[in-house]
């Protein structure tokens, strides 16, 4: 939705022909891998990889397997949900690691991974209860964070991002109530919580880490502006129209921009994408 002049936020990590690779795709990579592989153990080791990989906090504490805590929210299942949920992620979270920039998205990410062991080993230290995850939402809490940057945004039918967001948000909290599915809730609260509060909260707070993750904390960091001159013109240079917006938005968040000059913001990085484009070209 939004680029960035500076290579630091806008550049891919390296090509693929024509194919830009970002943080995100490698993330999306990864999972693919921890599908097949599941699917391998469970066709020719007749093993369970949710008893080794997943999340459990016994084993956490008592045989000290901390990569549990990691390694459980790319297990997966090969079905048509699991297809969606990685193209979902990949459109959505490009456009997320494209405004932080890839040190925010990947703290991000890591952050939406590791806060329900997190919780759930704070709760079973606190009440001795063994606790497990089903899975993760840390691919569901980017599309929160996408919805958090852009609630405006139409996805489909007119429907906009912040919509659907409450959608998916009801249906799957609505599906582990009736699965009486706790310990799954409260992950799925803490992660959302989290994508929520580090894009929209993040540089009110004090913790540096949090800081980081807000893309007005990260407006604010620029070294130093980049001053050209600017022959008049009829239409203006979208370099400059970008910066003049993206203060805008460091000022009163993405939600003060209007229709136009949202349409406006669109244009212009069409423009330096293409500009871009030819320059490697």
């Amino acid at each position: 939705m939004i680029a960035r002049r500076s290579s630091e936020f806008s550049a891919p990590i390296a090509w693929v022909g024509r194919i830009p690779v970002y943080t995100v795709t490698i993330i999306v990579a990864l999972h693919v891998v921890g599908m097949i592989t599941a699917v391998l153990m469970k066709a020719f080791g007749s093993m369970d990889p949710a008893s080794l990989f997943g999340f459990n906090t016994t084993s956490v504490f008592h045989d000290f397997q901390f990569y549990r805590c990691l390694t459980y929210a790319f297990i997966h299942n090969p079905d048509p949900w699991f297809i969606l949920e990685m193209v979902m992620f990949y459109i959505f979270g490009r456009d997320v690691e494209i405004f932080l920039g890839r040190g925010g998205f990947v703290r991000l990410y890591a952050g939406l991974v590791l806060i329900a062991p997190t919780l759930l080993l704070t709760i079973s230290a606190a009440t001795g209860q063994s606790l497990h995850l089903l899975g993760g939402w840390a691919n569901f809490a980017v599309f929160i964070a996408f919805a958090s940057l852009y609630p405006n945004a139409q996805i489909l039918f007119q429907i906009t991002a912040k919509m659907i967001a409450w959608i998916f948000l009801g249906i799957a909290f609505l599906q582990l109530l009736a699965a009486r599915q706790t310990t799954d809730m409260a992950a799925l609260f803490a992660t959302v919580s989290l994508a929520w509060f580090a894009i929209r909260r993040g540089a009110t707070v004090a913790p540096r880490f949090l800081a980081k993750l807000n893309p007005a904390a990260l407006l604010r960091r620029r070294s130093r502006p980049r001053l050209r001159i600017v022959k008049p013109k009829e239409s203006p240079d979208p370099e400059v129209l970008i910066d003049s917006l993206l203060e805008k938005i460091s000022r009163s968040g993405i939600s003060s921009l209007s229709s136009r000059e949202r349409r406006q913001l669109e244009q212009a990085r069409t423009a330096l994408l293409q500009k871009d484009g030819a320059r490697r070209s």
